[in-house]
């Protein structure tokens, strides 16, 4: 069995949060200045200004993007 990717594991995250949030969504994006961006956040700022980053990274690579979003988001876990 292989190893999931950053990629797969942050995209089962956001399925998990799916389960109990169904506005949650996943954003991965790319611009000349910041590289590679990953988020989940609970809803979109234009539907709620309140809005939650529930996840975030960025990185060279969507992989990079993905893996610092959940080395980002084990730490605040951990916290909990």
């Amino acid at each position: 069995m292989t190893e999931q990717s950053n990629q797969e594991k942050v995209m089962a995250i956001h399925a998990e949060m799916l389960e109990s949030n169904h506005y949650c969504y996943f954003e991965l994006a790319y611009t000349r200045h910041t590289h590679w961006m990953v988020f989940i956040c609970s809803n979109s700022r234009e539907y709620d200004p309140q809005r939650k980053i529930l996840l975030q990274g960025q990185g060279f690579t969507p992989e990079e993007a993905c893996a610092d979003a959940l080395d980002k988001y084990k730490k605040e876990q951990s916290h909990e």
